[in-house]
């Protein structure tokens, strides 16, 4: 992705932190050139300097048979964003923008055996609502994990982009993060707090 210097994240520990705050990404792959993306929950994990990410897919879903090839593919995790009016810069003249966050995450992929799938899809549940599959029985579960292909993706590079109006000037910048604090709307008093972090890391 295009990224000017000054919306450049590169701490593994920011962009780690970010997937894991906001883990529903878009898987894309591109099998003989066309571009194909799934939409799905990821669970980020890892250690001794290796990311790894989970998820799975229906297997009827297309993509599964892309993951079967040898290849490198993208995940993106699209934070929070928002619109930036021109009227909020104390300078002028100016033109309207938008702020957001994203990190790609590229990586080969390893399609799970049977033997691992009802595992992946216990810690795919116990992540974002632990105890859920707890009253299921374990018949019905198998039967459902037949269903789906899970998939674990080793991360060899990560792009993170924090377009956060880095790139105005600080009175600026304090227009933007004093507008965006007043709203009502969550996604735009997201994007003045990371506004507000980012400013602490760079002061």
């Amino acid at each position: 992705m295009y990224i000017p210097s000054y919306y450049e994240v590169t701490d593994s520990r920011i962009l780690e932190g970010f997937m894991r705050q906001y883990p529903f990404a878009t898987l894309v792959t591109a099998p003989g050139g066309v571009p194909f993306a799934s939409h799905l929950p990821f669970v980020i994990g890892g250690g001794n300097q290796t990311l790894c990410l989970r998820a799975h897919l229906a297997r009827a879903n297309p993509q599964a048979a892309h993951l079967q090839r040898p290849g490198e593919v993208l995940v993106i995790f699209q934070g929070p964003h928002a619109y930036v009016s021109n009227r909020w810069y104390a300078s002028a003249p100016n033109v309207p923008t938008w702020n957001y966050a994203t990190v790609h995450a590229y990586g080969t992929v390893r399609v799970v055996g049977e033997a691992e799938r009802l595992a992946h899809l216990h810690e795919l549940s116990e992540t974002f609502d632990p105890g859920a599959l707890g009253a299921a029985p374990e018949r019905y579960l198998e039967g459902m994990a037949r269903g789906t292909v899970g998939f674990e993706l080793t991360v060899t590079r990560l792009e993170g982009k924090f377009k956060l109006s880095q790139n105005r000037r600080p009175e600026d910048q304090a227009g933007v993060r004093a507008a965006l604090e007043a709203s009502a709307d969550p996604l735009e008093r997201e994007i003045a707090r990371l506004m507000r972090e980012q400013a602490a890391l760079e002061g």
